[in-house]
């Protein structure tokens, strides 16, 4: 009941956003809408010079909708793309009024021709809310799966996209989703087969203060379902440093410093603490010298990818296929370590029992054992 109440406060300051008329723009504008996580963000961003550059948006003006989190990552490459940037507080946009209420009405009155939206799991009440207020004669988005959609909230995107990209088979892992939604929009085949990032042009000095050889822990989430124990990360981490005498370089943001803090005191070998220190690009570089990574499910890994650091990641199954494990044509040092029930599906081959996993799942992440971990890393390091 709490749910279905927020969500009609939602409407109603949607509909006081759309209250008055819109000044007439002489040039065409387009909008492109990407709200979700570094993750998502991350297995999307090559596509975009082929999606501002297509055929579609020529002459048009492009601006962007991004989530905060991914910012200076998309400050140093992104940007050149589009005329305009316009950064969401994912958390004010739920719980401040006021702040919604701008922000819709800011989108409402830009007048947008087009909008763009490559989110798969849409949520009615962030990018879908924001495509709606903007009211333009083109919306192209995808056939959009169920997580973020309450059951009394499904009417609300009927005919808001005027052009929907089918839903494709599955498991489909989202890069490929991401390249086949570019195909759908610029009515031409992608030439991007792989997530690229270039580095050459970020400039920190944080790499150069690790001295020793060293790999790096992250054993926060934003999410506390996705903790893996911190007794789990600490006797991982003990196996490396006794094995290679790697130190550790503890990473992760602000509302990861608990976790980091927690493995920092308990840890008794040589430890560097990088938590709440780096950016997304020195994240980048800080991963590009790392001998590996120690990780759960979040966008580390996918920052991991991109510059070829190893990765031993803790996944639980939830969207097993759509962001694990990688294809081994996209990145073969991303190792995905699953509870057995999941690698027992597995290897069964039953399609029924991996669908079950299609979206976010409630089996502990410590149902992956350090044994497990210990011997998958002996297997490839």
């Amino acid at each position: 009941m709490l749910n279905f109440l927020k969500g009609l406060i939602y409407d109603l300051v949607l509909l006081l956003a759309l209250a008055g008329r819109r000044k007439k723009s002489d040039t065409p504008k387009a909008l492109i809408i990407r709200t979700d996580e570094i993750g998502d963000f991350i297995l999307w961003q090559s596509f975009i010079p082929e999606l501002t550059q297509c055929h579609l948006l020529k002459g048009y003006t492009i601006e962007f909708v991004g989530n905060t989190s991914v910012r200076t990552l998309f400050n140093l490459k992104g940007k050149n793309y589009f005329s305009r940037a316009i950064w969401l507080h994912k958390h004010a946009f739920k719980t401040n009024m006021y702040y919604r209420f701008q922000f819709l009405r800011n989108i409402y009155l830009e007048r947008y021709d087009i909008v763009i939206n490559p989110i798969y799991s849409r949520s009615k009440r962030i990018d879908d809310s924001i495509v709606k207020v903007a009211k333009a004669r083109v919306t192209i988005g995808m056939f959009r799966n169920k997580e973020n959609y309450a059951g009394y909230e499904n009417i609300y995107d009927f005919k808001l996209y005027k052009q929907l990209m089918p839903e494709m088979d599955k498991p489909v892992f989202e890069f490929y989703r991401n390249k086949a939604f570019t195909e759908f929009v610029t009515a031409t085949k992608s030439l991007i087969n792989k997530p690229e990032f270039s580095i050459e042009n970020i400039h920190s000095d944080i790499p150069s203060k690790l001295f020793h050889d060293y790999f790096v822990v992250f054993p926060g989430s934003r999410s506390a379902q996705r903790i893996w124990p911190t007794e789990n990360f600490v006797e991982v981490s003990n196996y490396l440093y006794e094995k290679y005498k790697w130190v550790a370089v503890v990473c992760g943001s602000g509302a990861d410093q608990p976790y980091c803090k927690a493995f920092i005191e308990e840890y008794q070998h040589p430890v560097k603490n990088l938590t709440n220190k780096t950016t997304l690009p020195d994240l980048l570089l800080v991963l590009k010298q790392a001998k590996c990574l120690l990780s759960v499910d979040t966008g580390s890994i996918h920052l991991a990818a991109l510059v070829n650091c190893t990765v031993f990641g803790i996944f639980n199954g939830s969207q097993y296929g759509r962001f694990a494990p990688y294809p081994k044509e996209i990145a073969n040092n991303i190792i995905a370590v699953y509870p057995d029930i999941i690698d027992d599906a597995v290897a069964k081959g039953n399609e029924n029992d991996l669908l079950k996993y299609e979206y976010v799942v409630n089996i502990p992440y410590a149902s992956v054992t350090v044994l497990k971990m210990i011997t998958t890393i002996k297997k490839y390091l």
